[in-house]
């Protein structure tokens, strides 16, 4: 078996988001719309980036918001032991 941990972190501001895991998830949960890298993510909506067995993401996203509302995402890591 090969063993994992989920990391859960809130953003609010515009800041670069590092992956740095096997596989990724950012949920929009505020009011406004949420940008990551030109890909908008409406409320309530997520962009998932799934990632196979032995591979690493290393990916650094840019986070941005748009329009009036609660800028807020949730970002779930999966990252290997």
């Amino acid at each position: 078996m090969i063993k994992f941990y989920e990391y859960f972190q809130l953003y609010n501001t515009p800041q670069e988001l590092r992956a740095e895991c096997n596989s990724l998830t950012v949920i929009n949960t505020g009011t406004a719309t949420a940008i990551i890298d030109g890909l908008e993510i409406a409320p309530n909506a997520q962009y998932y980036s799934p990632g196979n067995e032995n591979e690493f993401n290393l990916t650094r996203y840019r986070l941005s918001f748009s329009g009036a509302g609660t800028e807020q995402v949730l970002v779930i890591r999966k990252i290997y032991k």
